[in-house]
């Protein structure tokens, strides 16, 4: 694992239980409580002593001295700050204020989803409709982009209106391999065949994309996010990067994560590591484990046998066999489509449509 980049916090909660609360919840998920404050005056004084301005400050609205003026004082500081109001008349004086956060997960995907910018992202407020899968991988080359690509196109073939979506920040593949040219240069969703619709996240449009998938969640029965290889995660959810927005987004808003990994030498250290930092840090999916098989021989039947023991310690979901098939794959990429319609008989495609189908039972 790469070493992580720990995220500085400092509160000012005049509520004892509160801000036990919220103080333990993010030392739990690794960020560092750097100054618990008693009063406004205090964290004021924190500021000035450490020059804490990459810090992330969470205050509530009744702290002891807190007021407009000092909440004005923040802002020409450029402070980045969580406000949480104490009581239900608190709006009146701080419309920003939002509802203090009762649960983990409630909290952490406040924080998470908007280390990006100063002020909470307006919350969705129309009726969620999706159901909402990132698909990853805990090493390279496991066929991570395959498996999105044709889950989503399984189950539009079912009837379901589904949305890809292409989070490869680095080296994005799906527009490639369903031919799909200026995919990635156009911040809008993109219909691409019956029921299904495709978005590329870019850097240059992160922000109207992610808003693009808050509304997503209203419009799509489902999202399938293909997020690539999970590396450092932990830091991913801490971190300020571009690159981490869709993965804080699906861990935030999601409903499951299918995490592929296969049990070589060096395949099984990855996945072990993967799921100790899996186990440390709260999200809201479901997980399930997708064993990429290598071949039927006795050596990938030992390697099966090895691969429950290590993910069960988490409870997942499912933990499912992901077939070796790079002949249909390959086909499927030659001729930029899917595997239905490629080659509707393959062993590859015949067990994602499979998965497709107990998505909707």
């Amino acid at each position: 694992m790469g070493e992580m980049q720990t995220q500085s916090v400092a509160t000012a909660i005049r509520s004892a239980e509160a801000e036990g609360f919220i103080a333990g919840t993010l030392f739990s998920q690794g960020w560092s409580v750097s100054c618990r404050a008693l009063d406004f005056s205090s964290l004021l004084d924190h500021i000035e002593r450490t020059e804490a301005r990459g810090s992330l400050l969470l205050i509530s609205t009744d702290v002891d001295g807190f007021s407009v003026e000092g909440l004005d004082v923040l802002k020409r500081r450029g402070v980045k700050y969580f406000l949480f109001a104490a009581t239900i008349d608190a709006h009146e004086v701080f419309p920003e204020a939002i509802a203090m956060p009762t649960t983990p997960l409630e909290l952490l995907g406040i924080i998470r989803g908007s280390l990006r910018s100063p002020l909470i992202r307006p919350t969705h407020s129309k009726k969620i409709r999706s159901k909402i899968i990132g698909v990853c991988a805990a090493s390279h080359s496991l066929g991570c982009t395959t498996l999105a690509i044709n889950l989503g196109a399984e189950l539009a073939e079912l009837g379901k209106k589904v949305l890809l979506v292409d989070a490869h920040s680095y080296s994005p593949a799906i527009a490639l391999k369903l031919g799909e040219r200026g995919l990635n240069s156009s911040p809008e969703i993109r219909s691409i065949s019956n029921n299904l619709w495709a978005l590329e996240i870019t850097q240059s449009e992160i922000n109207t994309q992610i808003a693009a998938l808050d509304h997503a969640r209203s419009e799509f029965d489902f999202i399938v996010i293909d997020l690539g290889v999970l590396k450092d995660f932990s830091a991913s959810l801490s971190g300020r990067r571009w690159s981490e927005e869709a993965c804080v987004w699906t861990t935030t808003h999601g409903d499951e994560m299918w995490v592929m990994a296969q049990t070589d030498l060096l395949g099984t250290e990855q996945l072990r590591l993967l799921v100790a930092e899996l186990a440390q840090n709260s999200i809201k999916p479901r997980l399930s484990f997708l064993h990429a098989l290598r071949g039927a021989s006795k050596r990938s039947k030992s390697g099966q046998d090895s691969f429950l023991p290590v993910v069960t310690s988490l409870r997942p979901l499912r933990v499912l066999e992901y077939p070796w098939d790079p002949r249909s794959a390959q086909g499927a990429q030659d001729k930029r489509t899917s595997l239905c319609e490629s080659n509707e008989r393959a062993l590859l495609r015949k067990t994602i449509a499979e998965y497709a189908g107990e998505l909707i039972s």
